[in-house]
């Protein structure tokens, strides 16, 4: 802290409380960052925690030799602290998973996220991507040592295994012996571009892993070979003239970009584990006609298909709270998040990828949707091309040739829109590792009339932004570099084929057992409610033999782990897990005897339906007295009717079903 200069007080204010730091008008923010980083217990490197002078965290203070005073900073002012995974060094690791994920608060919404669908209304506000860039991760130099990365363990069987693609012996070229080997059927290294393209289908994209093996290949074994990720941002700390946009020298200015098509993919095919889990999804959209936004959990699994290829299996789509209306979109924070990745984790998944339809209706009695999305349109948008790149940068491929540990990303964007039969279509992508660079420093933004086009920022006194240029073709078959604004998003994008296999999957056995019955409520579906009451309806509608595939359900593990009225315990997840892994009858009904938690709800359960049926019971006995129905108490207790609508068996004397709310006559 500065010896002289006028005292100010700040707040900084986190997901923990506010707290105060006293700097003097002449302290650098360098040593503001450092001050915060010791009140709050955090790493001293500000690579998983920044700090923002605004509520809508648009505006990031970045390590540099500017005084508070040169930021604009007066006594009194708020600060605003996001810290995101690993940032704090005060873990308690005491403290089970799932109770330290309630206490944390997630950073990944803290302002809703827009993404309009197909028809959009001319009043709506473009995406802004400072807002994308909210909660992407920055790379600094501060890296991790290789040593130290951990990366996934798909990567790790990759890096054991040789990739060379074997070729059998041609008996019309080869001309030596069965253990000899020659031009024609020596093996090929997983790169091979004739190979790739001899595919049926060809394969467009080769592998990452292919694409290491590629950068390390040749006499230097990649000695030189590296993997940086793009940066747009003016690197902090140069104190040899005044900062932007007062100076700016050759150090610290960033190099001019040129985009170029992307000739690998981190994943080579998305892989949904049965029908019945996009089913479930698209019901919402077949009900209500809204488009929906979920996100996709699963595992990276390696694809035989493609050579060092890796898949993305998806077993489970979470769908987050949303505002959807028939054009599209708005995600709204999520408080939940960790909490549901918590729930993933203990199953052995994580999220993956996201999901988003883009539907409307051609013909409602056939049950056709329009052809919206093909080579004369567009395949994504440049909206949803940030917001793909928002997503990814959230999610970061662990990479130990990355010199910030970190490079390019596993997350996948799935597309639900119609095909040129008029028939519900998935489409797969991911946007480019540039895009990502480009979404992530606030450079990036759509275009308000023409979906296919974005636009790189100019340069501003807030902000500086380096040229940004493509190449293209053209009408005389040149080729010529065009700065990009606008920029065609099919620069951006890398297609990944979405597919489902011919013989079905179930992470999660309830749709197996909940055919003809009430399944159970989604998440953040306004028509569908989730509450004890409806729990156990829904556990009561099986046999003890049933119920422990009936209770292999995502979205109710995620319901009763996120319950505020009564707390589940990680101990009492863990046994449930395992019964459902395991598919025990046994453990499950220890579980359901031994559990505390189970107990409560059942206790609170038999509360409410006591308190409505005391509710109930007075309207429906007056309504029967008037009609000359009124019968002995004793005796309508035990009546037991179905309702025609729905099929529920209610109990005793109502004027309407207690889960459909409908009369009990069908007239």
């Amino acid at each position: 802290m500065a010896s002289h200069g006028q005292k100010l007080l700040l707040r900084i204010q986190s997901s923990e409380g506010t707290k105060r730091v006293e700097v003097s008008e002449n302290t650098t923010i360098d040593a503001l960052l450092r001050i915060v980083a010791e009140t709050f217990n955090l790493a001293p490197d500000a690579t998983t925690w920044r700090l923002f002078q605004d509520r809508s965290k648009t505006t990031q203070l970045f390590s540099s030799a500017r005084t508070v005073k040169q930021s604009g900073l007066k006594h009194g002012d708020l600060l605003y602290l996001d810290i995101l995974a690993g940032g704090r060094m005060d873990v308690d690791d005491t403290k089970s998973p799932l109770e330290m994920a309630r206490r944390r608060t997630n950073s990944s919404f803290g302002s809703a996220v827009s993404l309009p669908g197909v028809e959009r209304d001319s009043s709506a506000t473009p995406l802004n991507s400072s807002m994308m860039s909210e909660s992407g991760r920055y790379y600094t130099e501060s890296a991790p040592a290789q040593s130290d990365v951990a990366e996934d363990e798909v990567d790790q069987s990759l890096w054991t295994q040789d990739g060379s693609i074997q070729r059998p012996k041609d008996e019309r070229l080869c001309k030596h012996g069965p253990s000899g080997k020659c031009l024609y059927c020596i093996p090929i290294e997983p790169f091979d571009e004739s190979y790739l393209q001899s595919r049926e289908p060809p394969i467009k994209h080769m592998s990452f892993h292919s694409y290491i093996r590629k950068l390390t290949s040749g006499a230097n074994k990649g000695k030189f070979a590296a993997l940086n990720e793009t940066s747009c941002r003016i690197k902090p700390g140069c104190t040899t003239h005044l900062p932007w946009p007062e100076g700016i020298c050759t150090k610290c200015q960033p190099s001019a970009v040129t985009l170029n098509r992307q000739r690998y993919r981190h994943v080579d095919n998305i892989s949904f584990e049965n029908a019945d889990l996009v089913e479930r999804f698209l019901d919402h959209y077949r009900r209500t006609g809204l488009q929906r936004i979920g996100f996709l959990y699963g595992k990276y699994e390696q694809h035989k298909d493609v050579p060092l290829g890796i898949r993305a299996t998806v077993a489970a789509i979470y769908e987050p709270p949303q505002v959807d209306s028939e054009n599209g979109v708005m995600l709204q924070e999520d408080t939940h998040a960790e909490v549901v990745d918590c729930v993933a984790m203990k199953l052995g998944l994580r999220r993956v990828g996201w999901i988003f339809t883009d539907l409307l209706a051609e013909d409602v009695r056939k049950g056709t949707v329009k052809y919206l999305r093909n080579k004369d349109t567009y395949f994504l948008t440049a909206e949803e091309c940030i917001t793909a790149a928002f997503f990814q940068s959230q999610h970061p491929n662990p990479c130990k040739l990355s010199k910030s540990g970190q490079f390019g990303s596993k997350f996948v964007t799935v597309v639900v829109t119609g095909d040129k039969d008029s028939q519900i279509h998935f489409e797969g992508y991911q946007v480019s590792n540039q895009c990502m660079s480009l979404v992530r420093d606030s450079c990036l933004v759509p275009t308000y009339d023409a979906p296919d086009l974005a636009y790189v920022r100019e340069s501003s006194t807030a902000q500086y932004v380096p040229d940004v240029f493509y190449k293209e073709k053209d009408k005389y078959g040149n080729e010529v570099t065009s700065v990009a604004r606008p920029l065609p998003v099919e620069y951006a994008i890398v297609d990944v084929p979405a597919s489902m296999p011919k013989e079905p999957h179930y992470t999660f056995r309830s749709t197996q057992v909940t055919k003809g019955k009430q399944a159970f409520p989604v998440e953040n579906r306004l028509d569908q409610n989730q509450d004890i009451m409806t729990l156990i309806k829904y556990v009561s509608q099986f046999s003890k033999a049933q119920l422990v595939d009936a209770m292999s359900d995502f979205h109710l593990l995620v319901f009763m782990a996120t319950l505020e009225s009564v707390t589940l315990q990680d101990e009492d997840l863990d046994i449930l897990v395992a019964a459902i892994q395991e598919r025990s009858s046994e453990i499950l009904d220890a579980w359901m005897t031994n559990s505390t938690f189970w107990t409560t709800v059942k206790t609170m359960a038999g509360s409410e339906s006591g308190k409505r049926s005391s509710v109930d019971q007075g309207p429906s006995t007056s309504w029967r007295a008037t009609n000359g129905h009124q019968s002995d108490s004793s005796e309508v207790d035990s009546n037991e009717w179905n309702c025609p609508h729905c099929t529920f068996v209610n109990t005793g004397p109502r004027d309407a079903c207690e889960v459909c709310g409908l009369p009990p006559s069908m007239s």
